[in-house]
């Protein structure tokens, strides 16, 4: 779980979400996005090769919070999330900044 404090106009999160390569036959999982303690985004189980490509609309949000949960399979303790190529989209000047658990 990664916690963000967001400031400024941001409008835009991507992200690549899937299983890493190295633990494909793991299992699989589940990812969330949640924004001002609201569920923006819930994949369901994602299994590897499965990759899913949200594009979440976050203007007005002071808070996101990048979740993955309910790791399953042959060895759960070993799935590996990867949130590849996340990004923010907004206005020059915006910031975030990750929030101590």
């Amino acid at each position: 779980r990664i916690d963000l404090r967001l400031q400024g106009g941001w409008h835009l999160l991507r992200a690549d979400l899937g299983i890493d390569d190295a633990c494909r036959n793991a299992g699989g999982l589940q990812f969330q996005v949640w924004g001002d303690n609201r569920l923006l985004y819930d994949s369901g189980l994602v299994k590897a090769p499965g990759v899913v490509k949200p594009e979440l609309d976050i203007r007005g949000l002071s808070t996101l919070s990048l979740r993955t949960l309910g790791a399953q399979g042959s060895q759960p303790a070993q799935v590996c999330a990867n949130w590849a190529n996340a990004v923010l989209i907004g206005q020059e000047g915006d910031s975030a900044s990750i929030v101590a658990p």
